[in-house]
Parts: C-alpha cells; sequence; structure tokens
C-alpha cells in the first residue's frame, strides 16, 4: 500500500526546512573541547654543582639518581650520599639474595699493615679474601678496591688489645692477636669503609671542607657490598677476615723494660694487583698474601737498626708465601743449617725449618747459605746483642684463594 500524497508532501517540506542558526553553530559534543589549559608544574632545580660533587663522591652515579637524592635530601650533600647508599644497599641486597647460591671461587686476597709497631706506633693490619664467580670481575678496579678498602677498614677499626703485666703473658697473648673474624657478623657488616688517601683527598674537596680528614661517605662493609653486587650482577661475598691492633708499649704501666717486647708486622702479596701508587698506605691485594707478626725486647730495639730490621722481616714475610708455610716451628728439635728439610727432598711446611731463600747474606750481616730461618734469626739475634730470645716470629697468617680452610693462623 503506497502512502498518501498528503504525508509524502509533509515529509518533503520538513527536510527542506532551514535549521536554526543555534543548531549549526554547535557541533556534535564529542567535537567540543575546554578553553583553559592544564598547568604543569616544573620539576625542582638541583644546582649542577651538587649533583657533579655526587658523582665525585660516588663515580658512576647516574645524573637522574643524583639529583633525585639532592631533591630528597633537600640540596643537602651528606643526605644525599646516605639516601643513595641506602638505595644501592636496598637494591643489591634484593639482588644478592638471588645470587647467594652460585658458586663464587674467583677474588682476591687482600692485606693491610697501616701501622707496622716500628716508631713506638703499635700494629694495626688485616687479612680478608673477597670472592667472586668470574675472573673477569675480579680483575676490576672496582673489585680490587673493595677488597683493599674492606682490609684497610678491619685494620683500623680492630679493638686493640691492652698491655700485659708480664712478658710470659705477652708472650701469650701475641700468640692469639691475629683474631678470626666472622665475615656474616653484624659488628663487621658495619664497620664503616676507610676510602684510600688519595680518594679521602678527592672526597673532603667534593664536600667542600677546608681540611684533609674525608667526610662521611655513609658506606658500610654491607652496603659496598650490595652496591657493588647490583652494579655488576654477581654472587659476591666476604669469604674470610682477620685482623690484629696492639697498643704500642707505654713503660709507665707496663713490667721493667728488661720484661717488656716491641711488636712488629710485616707482609707480603704475591703477584700483587695493586698499581705502586695505592698501595703506598700498606694495602695490597692478589691471589696468595701472608702477615707475620714478630716481637723484640724493648730493650734492645732503640740498638738495632730499624731499616735492617724491616728488611728481615719482610724477607721472612716473603719466605712464608713463597712456601707451603703452615706453621712457626716444626715439633721437633731446631734443624741444623743444611738439613732444612733436605732429607725429604720437600721443603718443610715450618717456617724456622726452612732454609731461607728469600734474603742473600751481606758484608752488613753474613750466614751460611742454606741455613734455616731459626738459625738466622738466631745468628743474626746475637749479632745484634739483642737480648732474651732475640727476635723471633711468633704468630703467622698465610692466606691463598680458593683454599677450602677458615684460614686458621699459625702460631708460635
Amino acid at each position: 500500500m503506497s502512502p498518501s500524497l498528503p504525508l509524502l508532501r509533509s515529509l518533503i517540506s520538513r527536510a527542506a526546512a532551514p535549521r536554526p542558526l543555534h543548531a549549526l553553530s554547535r557541533p556534535a559534543a564529542a567535537r567540543t573541547f575546554a578553553s583553559t589549559s592544564t598547568a604543569h608544574a616544573d620539576p625542582p632545580k638541583v644546582p649542577v654543582a651538587l649533583i657533579s660533587k655526587i658523582r665525585s663522591a660516588r663515580p658512576g652515579t647516574p645524573l637522574s639518581l643524583a639529583r633525585s637524592a639532592l631533591i630528597a635530601a633537600n640540596h643537602d650533600l651528606d643526605g644525599a650520599l646516605a639516601w643513595i647508599a641506602d638505595q644501592a644497599a636496598e637494591s643489591g641486597a634484593k639482588k644478592a639474595e638471588k645470587l647467594a647460591g652460585r658458586a663464587a671461587d674467583q677474588g682476591l686476597v687482600a692485606v693491610a699493615v697501616l701501622a707496622d709497631g716500628s716508631g713506638g706506633v703499635g700494629v694495626r693490619a688485616a687479612l680478608v679474601e673477597l670472592r667472586c664467580e668470574t675472573d673477569f670481575v675480579a680483575r676490576t678496579d672496582e673489585f680490587r678496591e673493595l677488597a683493599e678498602g674492606i682490609a684497610r677498614s678491619l685494620a683500623f677499626f680492630a679493638e686493640p688489645s691492652s698491655p700485659s703485666s708480664s712478658a710470659a703473658a705477652a708472650a701469650a697473648a701475641a700468640a692469639h692477636q691475629l683474631v678470626q673474624l666472622d665475615p656474616k657478623a653484624a659488628t663487621l657488616l658495619d664497620t664503616p669503609v676507610v676510602p684510600p688517601p688519595h680518594k679521602a683527598a678527592a672526597l673532603a674537596a667534593a664536600a667542600g671542607s677546608g681540611d684533609s680528614s674525608a667526610p662521611p661517605s655513609h658506606e658500610t662493609v654491607h652496603t659496598s657490598l650490595a652496591s657493588l653486587v647490583s652494579r655488576l650482577g654477581e654472587n659476591i661475598r666476604l669469604h674470610r677476615a682477620s685482623s690484629v691492633a696492639l697498643e704500642p708499649t707505654m713503660p709507665a704501666d707496663d713490667p721493667p723494660a728488661s720484661e717488656r717486647s716491641v711488636y712488629l708486622a710485616s707482609s707480603y702479596v704475591h703477584a700483587s694487583k695493586t698499581p705502586t701508587a695505592a698501595a703506598a698506605d700498606g694495602v695490597q691485594s692478589g691471589l696468595l698474601g701472608g702477615l707475620l707478626l714478630s716481637r723484640l725486647p724493648a730493650s734492645s730495639a732503640p740498638s738495632v737498626d730499624p731499616a735492617e730490621v724491616k728488611g728481615l722481616l719482610r724477607a721472612l714475610a716473603r719466605q712464608a708465601v713463597a712456601l707451603p708455610t703452615t706453621c712457626i716451628r716444626g715439633a721437633g728439635p731446631a734443624p741444623s743449617s743444611t738439613s732444612s728439610g733436605a732429607e725429604s727432598g720437600e721443603p718443610s711446611t715450618a717456617l724456622y725449618d726452612q732454609a731461607l731463600i728469600t734474603m742473600a747474606p751481606s758484608a752488613k750481616f753474613e750466614f751460611e747459605h742454606g741455613s734455616s730461618v731459626g738459625d738466622v734469626l738466631s745468628r743474626w739475634s746475637e749479632a745484634r746483642g739483642v737480648d732474651g730470645s732475640g727476635l723471633e716470629v711468633v704468630e703467622l697468617a698465610r692466606w691463598e684463594l680458593g683454599e677450602e680452610g677458615e684460614g686458621e693462623q699459625a702460631q708460635a
């Protein structure tokens, strides 16, 4: 049925009718836009000089992290460094937990002797073994500097022993002064990391201080390990550590001069990885290192040449490292000057029984080639008029990377 004619006319007229002006001027609602713009706050401005100081104090810090730290600390440099250390520790701790099960057989042995006992300054020394997964990481400056920094710090913060009231007590105490430390103990992990002298000066300059002391770096052994794990992505752990601290002899409090002793430390690192300039403060690292603690009667100390004593003790430290030395004296009587393990064909593992191979006779001090270490020390003490038992080694530690033992020290 077709539509009626009136209906068709009505539809045509509506289509042809003009649209109102307000309808023409208003497009669809989806095309309308707000007339006011949204205001975006500018990020806080951080002085470039402060960012530079952050990056000088912590090389490798990203610009964005340095800026965020300074904003969080309200432009306080020490606060910003602490904030970055906390962030690195948190990130590194999470990564270290994930990597803890991976084998870590590479690394370095670091030896630090900050005070060797000469000049009445006492003894402060330490050994550490820091391990990682690959030789590539072990050869990086970052890893070496951390191993040496931990050794330096443990020597610096080692608890000193009190002077003993008698020569016998002093001898017994000295034989156990190289203390084995628990590498997982909170007291060790919370130890602040002491930077090397050249970095301490740079940190002081970066902080704007006018003196030569280092500003707080906010780095501890724990945060330094976590930060290095975060950056290098390997399982890095402190395997073992030992330290020794002996105060200088004080005549006012100690026994008579005839009973007092001066303790001296000497060390040697085979194939040291430490640059010569960086080793100036007595800290070195390598794959094999040793530390010796020796005793000299205080009454004889003023009459001997300190340089000669240092040279002799350094030769003994090299001797202990060069041969597989496990103790100071053998169980039997002292050998003759030519025996020293020759009968078995293998050098003795007792230091005093070994033929001295790291020092040659000289016009100043003559001894027979092939003489044992014990015989050479006895002859030197007699030639120099050293009282009592003479110059003697009372403790030694010889650490090689990868040893399975716990690093027990050899004692007299």
